[in-house]
């Protein structure tokens, strides 16, 4: 399972006060491998506009983290499937 890209879907977006910077606590549904909780950046996300939304995920060894890019202009941006695909599907 260590270092899969798989697609997951946000079911709840939670403001993460003890973080160092600004960021969201976001549960991810990952299908068949369960339901894991991944970290956020905030910035030119606002946590009403993520629910139900699918991202890029990388599985590691303690839990999930979101995938995204880096853009001088934006930010953080989420690295997104372009339909809907089910929760868990492994990225090729």
């Amino acid at each position: 399972m260590s270092d899969e890209l798989v697609i997951g879907t946000i079911v709840r977006v939670d403001e993460h006060p003890g973080a160092r910077a600004p960021s969201l606590l976001l549960t991810v549904d990952l299908g068949p491998r369960g339901t894991h909780e991944a970290v956020l950046p905030t910035g030119t996300y606002e946590a009403a506009d993520l629910e139900g939304t699918q991202l890029l995920c990388r599985l590691e060894s303690d839990g999930a983290v979101v995938a995204g890019a880096e853009s001088h202009a934006r930010g953080f941006v989420l690295v997104r499937p372009d339909g809907g695909v089910e929760p868990g599907t492994l990225v090729t």
